[in-house]
């Protein structure tokens, strides 16, 4: 599943293509991939591409927006190449937009921003907000006594943190996933502040990653490069630190990789 990192680079990627551009045709072929009618937006500029979470949104001019969720195998492509995954084609004035979807749990929604300040609004903070500072984070965790990195992966909580980064930043701040939230108090929590951060900033970076699954491409086609430097996810041999041999385990239905030495 796209994480905050590979979302955020997907927006940038439309940002600088799309702005300006006229949608001049909406080819819905997956009727449950596309909820709204397209012929309010048809003739619309695109004004901007913004992100929240793990949402995208192309924000058009007047009181419409597409509002777009990837969700697990989710694909927003420049001039791609339509294929049997392919769900809605948006074409523009001069490229087209390609929605893939293996899965068909992705959507794409015509919302006005009346509607879509009410959905954002009932989203918590982003890890890079700047508002999601150590008091914000201190809050969420001692409210619960889950597993911390079930809390991390909780989109009611904190937006953005998906298994991968999870995974690394537990590492990072040397904190066993299943450690309960309340009990990650002090330094530790200081630094998950910093190492949650930290590792969503390093995805960015990279453009995402690209796992084993290979699901997740940009909207240029190409695969992230943050694989090339996971901490710990997908890690099947030794620990980068002390070359213990890394312990994987199911946490919440997810594949979860840490240290037994250096995640006590």
């Amino acid at each position: 599943m796209p994480e905050l990192p590979e979302v955020e680079t997907i927006r940038r990627q439309l940002d600088k293509v799309l702005v300006g551009q006229k949608i001049k045709e909406i080819i819905v072929l997956q009727k449950k991939s596309l909820q709204g009618e397209t012929l309010k937006v048809e003739g619309k500029k695109i004004v901007g591409v913004k992100r929240k979470a793990k949402m995208i949104w192309i924000d058009l001019e007047g009181d419409l927006n597409l509002l777009i969720h990837l969700k697990m195998t989710g694909q927003l492509l420049i001039n791609g190449k339509e294929g049997k995954h392919t769900r809605v084609i948006i074409q523009l004035n001069k490229d087209r937009l390609i929605f893939n979807d293996l899965r068909i749990f992705g959507w794409i929604k015509v919302v006005r921003n009346k509607e879509l300040k009410n959905i954002l609004s009932k989203l918590p903070l982003d890890v890079v907000d700047k508002e999601f500072d150590e008091k914000y984070l201190k809050k969420v965790l001692s409210s619960s006594r889950r597993a911390i990195k079930l809390v991390l992966l909780d989109q009611q909580k904190m937006g953005g943190v998906g298994n991968i980064y999870a995974n690394d930043a537990l590492f990072c701040a040397g904190i066993n996933p299943r450690k309960p939230a309340n009990k990650v108090i002090g330094q530790q929590e200081r630094f998950l502040h910093k190492c949650l951060r930290q590792v969503i900033k390093r995805g960015i970076k990279y453009g995402g990653s690209t796992a084993s699954d290979e699901n997740y491409i940009n909207a240029l086609g190409k695969p992230g490069k943050y694989q090339e430097h996971f901490l710990v996810y997908e890690n099947k041999g030794k620990c980068r630190r002390c070359q213990t041999p890394i312990t994987k385990i199911k946490l919440g239905g997810r594949g979860t990789y840490f240290c037994p030495k250096c995640q006590p």
